[in-house]
């Protein structure tokens, strides 16, 4: 597609998740996800897994690794397949 004269189209995606998080010992969570990706314009159906361990460093804050099983991506305008693998993930709260 052109920058200077882009063609927008509309595109149904829809990302269904199934998340669970498990406090399994004192400063440990368990993160399992149950991915599903639908677009019905293309017709295309993919689904996986995520998984992540994270370690609390204190009341509001927590870091973790995980392993994303899936070739997409939870940004559903990120159509390249290549989000397979690690990654690190930081949260905060206040």
């Amino acid at each position: 597609m052109e920058r200077d004269n882009p063609e927008f189209f509309d595109s149904a995606a829809s990302l269904y998740v199934l998340r669970a998080d498990w406090h399994f010992v004192n400063k440990w969570d368990l993160l399992i996800e149950g991915r599903l990706l639908d677009l019905p314009d293309a017709g295309d159906r993919k689904s996986g897994a995520l998984l992540a361990l994270y370690r609390q460093m204190g009341r509001n804050f927590k870091a973790g690794i995980g392993y994303n099983f899936t070739d997409f991506s939870d940004d559903l305008t990120d159509l390249d397949y290549d989000s397979q693998g690690v990654f690190i993930n930081m949260v905060g709260k206040f």
